[in-house]
C-alpha cells in the first residue's frame, strides 16, 4: 500500500508543546579595567564576529550626536590610508567593520572568517588608534543627513514619533531627539580628533566574541582590550530631567497629507521589574502580533489601516511602550476611539482561554526561532545585558508566560493599559 493512502486525513497531528527553553550560557570574564569579555564559542560556525558596545557617558542631546558622527568617522580612514584603501582592506579579506550609534551605545562590529581575525583585530587596532577624520568624508556624511532629514520631514509617521519623543523626553535627551540641521551643520572637523582624545583610552563595557575563534585569538584580544585605561559605564534608571508629563491630544499638522500617523504613548516598566513578562505577555494580545486585538479592529474589521502595534521601547535609563499605525486621514479621530475601546475591553473582560493559549504558543514559538545558532544567542545575551537581566531571567518570563491565567492578564491590563495618562501624537490633516 502506498504511503499516501496509510495517512489518515481526516484527524489533524497531535499537537505537543515544546518544552522551556534552556540557553547556553557565555564564557565571562572581567579584565582588571572592567570590560567584560563574554565568549560564545562553536566551531562548527565558519564565521566569527566580535562586537564592542561602548554604553552612552550621559544623555544629553547635542553630545550624543556628536559621538555618533564620531563612531561614524572612525571608519572614513586612518593615517595610513584612505577610506577607499580601509575598505579594500576590509573587503579583500571578505571581512565586514561596521560602526552603530542609538540613544544609549556606540558599537563597533567585526565578522570575518576564523583565519582572519587577527588581521581584522589589527585593521581595528589602526582605526582606533590612528583615525585621521577626514575633512572631505565628513562633508559627505553631512550632506546627506541633511538631506535624509529633508525627507523624513516629509512623512507623517517621522513626525508623529517625533512629537512622542519630544512630549516624553524632551528634546535634550537623545531619547527624544532628532535630526538637528543647524547641529550638523555646526560640527567641524576638528571636533572629532579633540572628542576622540578625551574617549581613546576608555574602552567598551562589553566585548563580545561569538563563533570559531581559536585561544590564540582570545589571548590577543584580550592583550588589545587590557590596554584600555578603563571603561564605559551603562546609565540604568537615572533620575533625568523629563518635561512634565502632561496627558494630553497633540498634532504635528500635514494638511496636505491623506494619512495621517497616530502614536499613543507612555512610560514602561523595565525588563527588570516582576511583572515584565506579563506585561510583555499583555501587550502581545492587545497589539504585538498580527492576529491581536487592534489588528483584528483596525485592520481586518474597519479596513482603515495596513497595520497597528503596540510594543515596549526599551530604552536603558527610562523605556516607554507605544501603539502606533498609520491611518487614512478621515478615519483618524475613529481609529482613536477604537483602540480606547479596546484597551477598555482589556481592563474590564477576561481574555478568552483559546486566544491566550494561541498567543502563548506564538511567542514561545517566537522566542525558539531567535536562538537557533549562536550568534542568535550573542545577540540575545547583548539585549538582557543591555538591560540588566540576564539568561536566568529569561528563562524565569518563559515559565510566567506559560503559566499566565486570563485573571492575570485582566490585572496586568488594569494596571498597564490605561489609555487615560498618555501622550497621544498625530501627524498629518486636522479634521473639520
Amino acid at each position: 500500500m502506498h504511503i499516501a493512502n496509510m495517512l489518515d486525513r481526516s484527524t489533524a497531528p497531535a499537537a505537543r508543546r515544546p518544552s522551556l527553553p534552556k540557553l547556553r550560557r557565555p564564557e565571562t570574564e572581567f579584565l582588571a579595567n572592567g570590560i567584560e569579555l563574554s565568549t560564545f564559542l562553536s566551531n562548527e560556525q565558519g564565521i566569527t564576529v566580535l562586537e564592542l558596545l561602548f554604553p552612552a557617558a550621559n544623555l544629553d542631546s547635542a553630545t550624543r550626536q556628536r559621538e555618533g558622527y564620531l563612531f561614524r568617522m572612525l571608519g572614513e580612514g586612518t593615517q595610513g590610508k584612505t577610506a577607499k584603501q580601509l575598505a579594500d582592506a576590509i573587503s579583500f579579506l571578505g571581512a565586514s567593520l561596521e560602526f552603530s550609534h542609538n540613544a544609549d551605545f556606540d558599537s563597533i562590529q567585526i565578522s570575518c572568517l576564523p583565519r582572519f581575525f587577527q588581521p581584522m583585530l589589527r585593521i581595528l587596532e589602526e582605526v582606533w588608534m590612528e583615525p585621521s577624520f577626514p575633512e572631505k568624508e565628513w562633508k559627505t556624511i553631512q550632506e546627506t543627513q541633511i538631506h535624509q532629514n529633508g525627507i523624513q520631514l516629509q512623512k507623517t509617521s517621522f513626525l508623529a514619533g517625533r512629537l512622542l519623543k519630544d512630549k516624553l523626553y524632551s528634546t535634550k535627551l537623545d531619547y527624544g531627539y532628532s535630526t538637528d540641521v543647524a547641529l550638523i551643520e555646526s560640527i567641524k572637523r576638528d571636533e572629532f580628533s579633540n572628542l576622540f582624545e578625551k574617549t581613546r583610552t576608555i574602552g567598551p563595557a562589553l566585548a563580545l566574541v561569538s563563533g570559531a575563534v581559536s585561544d590564540i585569538d582570545i589571548k590577543i584580544l584580550r592583550n588589545w582590550l587590557g590596554g584600555f585605561s578603563n571603561c564605559r559605564q551603562i546609565t540604568r534608571q537615572t533620575d533625568l530631567a523629563l518635561p512634565t508629563f502632561t496627558p494630553g491630544v497633540y498634532w504635528a499638522e500635514k494638511s496636505e497629507s491623506n494619512q495621517t500617523s497616530l502614536r499613543i504613548g507612555q512610560f514602561a516598566i523595565d525588563s527588570r521589574n516582576s511583572d515584565s513578562a506579563l506585561f510583555g505577555l499583555t501587550l502581545e494580545i492587545f497589539g504585538g502580533y498580527f492576529g491581536s486585538r487592534l489588528m483584528s479592529n483596525i485592520r481586518e474589521d474597519k479596513g482603515w489601516t495596513y497595520g497597528v502595534y503596540a510594543q515596549r521601547v526599551p530604552f536603558a535609563a527610562k523605556p516607554h511602550w507605544v501603539i502606533s499605525c498609520d491611518i487614512n486621514s478621515e478615519s483618524s479621530l475613529k481609529a482613536l476611539e477604537e483602540i480606547r475601546k479596546e484597551s477598555e475591553i482589556m481592563q474590564q473582560e477576561l481574555v478568552g482561554e483559546e486566544e491566550l493559549e494561541k498567543v502563548k504558543n506564538y511567542m514561545l514559538g517566537q522566542f525558539l526561532s531567535s536562538v537557533t545558532n549562536v550568534f542568535e544567542i550573542a545577540d540575545r545575551y547583548r539585549s538582557v545585558w543591555a538591560n540588566g537581566t540576564d539568561f536566568n531571567r529569561v528563562e524565569e518570563n518563559q515559565r510566567i508566560i506559560r503559566e499566565a491565567s486570563t485573571q492575570q492578564i485582566l490585572e496586568t491590563s488594569g494596571k498597564y493599559l490605561n489609555l487615560t495618562n498618555t501622550i497621544t501624537c498625530l501627524s498629518g490633516k486636522i479634521p473639520d
